[in-house]
């Protein structure tokens, strides 16, 4: 098992996309995946899917990024712990919305929250002297992850 995140990319919501079969039932839900609506058979979500896998040059996606897996997660979890701050918390968006768990899958950190999340990221980049190899990867992973969600106002989905 394994930690994967993703940020969509805008075409779809900014009129960049190719056109939809079904426009009138295309939206977009809160992590930006379009979804159908309505009553739809097998063949019309099939229909759909391999619109999306060629929607755009991004091919839905702007990034997409292996972050480790439920070990790495642990490691980091207690590589951070001793890091984090007196009185109040320097890492909570990456501890308890990112490395809390080391295979969540269809949890999302809101695009308003990916400012403080790279604020936090950056703390930790900056003391490269204490970082391995796969430390480092998976905080410019992060750090990428932030800028794309920024980026296009879309979070990032795990």
């Amino acid at each position: 098992m394994g930690l994967d995140a993703h940020v969509r990319c805008a075409c779809i919501r900014d009129g960049r996309a190719k056109s939809h079969p079904f426009p009138d039932r295309l939206s977009l839900d809160e992590t930006a995946e379009p979804v159908l609506m309505g009553n739809l058979s097998e063949e019309d979500w099939l229909v759909h899917d391999r619109w999306f896998a060629d929607s755009c040059e991004h091919g839905g996606y702007l990034l997409s990024e292996r972050l480790g897996n439920i070990s790495m997660a642990s490691h980091l979890r207690e590589f951070l712990r001793p890091l984090d701050g007196h009185p109040g918390p320097r890492f909570p968006i990456l501890l308890e919305k990112v490395l809390y768990d080391g295979t969540h899958s269809g949890d999302w950190i809101p695009s308003e929250q990916t400012v403080d999340l790279l604020k936090e990221v950056d703390i930790v980049l900056h003391s490269r002297e204490i970082l391995g190899d796969a430390e480092k990867e998976f905080f410019l992973s992060m750090k990428r992850l932030c800028k794309a969600s920024i980026e296009t106002g879309n979070p990032i989905v795990f």
